[in-house]
């Protein structure tokens, strides 16, 4: 018997403890290891985690902050390279069955998406416009500001892949906690 083969049906885990650890890079039967990096990159008020795969497409990330530092569980976003390595997972241990997809027009999915995200803005506007500030509404105010340059920056990071994209005049965006990104670099 080899010893790939007495770690066969083991977690991950598992085979790692009985190998001593040397199982860099191999697959062994039912795991599958993908090749790749962890990237931590300055974000704000905090660092931005992503996980990468061999190519440097993001699979996962998370934007850690002092707040997170101990706790196990966390917002994490997953992107279109890790979902499709999910349903590869899946479709393989027959636990997906793919549902059909109507055709989708993706300029109109996008419009959606911007419409979107402009109606979650207005609603963290609204909620900053208050008759009296109060304690809680300057709390409010100092996560809402958080939460949209995290997101601002995530976007651009994410924009700035895009062929295409026509250029903004503005330097430095529209946030200044977002160093070095410039909106003109998106053409």
């Amino acid at each position: 018997m080899t010893q790939d083969h007495d770690l066969s049906g083991k977690t991950f885990d598992q085979q790692v403890e009985a190998t001593g650890g040397r199982i860099q890079g191999k697959d062994i039967a039912p795991n599958r290891c993908i090749p790749g990096e962890v990237v931590f990159e300055s974000m704000g008020n905090g660092v931005r985690v992503t996980a990468r795969d061999a190519e440097h497409r993001v699979l996962w990330g998370y934007v850690g902050a002092k707040e997170t530092v101990g706790q196990i569980h966390c917002l994490v976003a997953t992107y279109p390279a890790l979902q499709e390595l999910l349903v590869e997972e899946l479709e393989k241990r027959d636990l997906l069955v793919p549902e059909k997809k109507k055709e989708e027009d993706p300029i109109e999915a996008a419009q959606r998406a911007l419409d979107s995200l402009e109606e979650s803005l207005k609603r963290l506007r609204a909620s900053l416009e208050v008759k009296k500030v109060s304690d809680a509404t300057l709390e409010r105010a100092r996560e809402i500001e958080r939460i949209a340059s995290g997101a601002e920056r995530q976007i651009l990071l994410e924009a700035n892949a895009l062929k295409g994209m026509k250029s903004q005049s503005t330097k430095g965006a529209t946030n200044p906690s977002n160093k070095g990104l410039q909106q003109d670099e998106w053409a």
